[in-house]
């Protein structure tokens, strides 16, 4: 039995790019791969974190996700058509 083997999660796919998390001994390796046609899915870059640096990534992607949530919502409101009463004849 392995003890020391990675623990992986399942990825995050999308059309054409891949999210790979793995908890290799005390850190978080993440890698993102793009597919391409003819090679299938091609590493782009891993990073590898400790606990320190994982726990700050969180509440970064955190705030940006309320920040790019908080914007589209702000949009939406502000893209409201105007509308222009025309005048009745009396």
């Amino acid at each position: 039995m392995q003890t020391n083997a990675a623990q992986k999660f399942a990825p995050i796919v999308g059309d054409d790019k891949r999210i790979d998390l793995k908890i290799d001994g005390d850190s978080a390796v993440i890698s993102l791969s793009l597919w391409t046609d003819g090679l299938g899915w091609c590493a782009q870059k891993t990073m590898s974190l400790d606990t320190d640096l994982l726990d700050d990534l969180h509440r970064v992607i955190a705030a940006a996700r309320v920040r790019i949530k908080g914007s589209a919502v702000e949009m939406n409101e502000n893209s409201r058509p105007n509308i222009i009463s025309f005048p009745t004849a009396e």
